[in-house]
């Protein structure tokens, strides 16, 4: 099933580790077949305040914010993907927040529309980034009925 939805992961840039970049390009090719997925990584450094003003400067008006953050919502696969399942249909632009090393800024949490964690471990900012697009790889095969995701 494709859904009509562009999903944007945006995070502080550029990034550091080459493995990071073609594990997203990996994703962002099995993900082609269920929606369009993009990724975004402006120059920005200085911590988060400074971070967020430079992301913020790529955030479109009717956008539905999702901050990856660690006091964020935490859900099994499962739920992950009923919930993502019940969001595609009512949107057309979803993007994905996360920060850099210090995590997003005060402000842009506060505009967000759903805070996610994707695990009670703390990672490398680039490597959630990584994990992430994973979650979602797999989340939407298992909205398709494609047998990548296993109990």
């Amino acid at each position: 099933m494709r859904w009509p939805v562009r999903l944007l992961l945006l995070a502080p840039g550029p990034l550091r580790y080459p493995f990071i970049r073609e594990g997203l390009d990996f994703y962002a090719q099995r993900l082609r077949p269920y929606l369009h997925f993009e990724t975004l990584f402006p120059k920005a450094s200085g911590g988060p305040e400074k971070e967020g003003r430079i992301l913020k400067r790529h955030l479109s008006p009717g956008d539905y914010l999702v901050a990856l953050t660690e006091r964020g919502k935490l859900f099994s696969t499962r739920e992950f993907a009923r919930w993502l399942g019940n969001l595609l249909p009512s949107r057309r632009r979803i993007t994905v927040l996360a920060g850099g090393p210090e995590g997003l800024s005060a402000d842009l949490l506060a505009v967000s529309h759903f805070q996610l964690s994707l695990s009670p471990l703390t990672f490398h900012h680039e490597l959630a980034l990584l994990v992430f697009a994973e979650t979602l790889y797999r989340a939407l095969t298992l909205l398709s009925g494609h047998p990548y995701h296993r109990d």
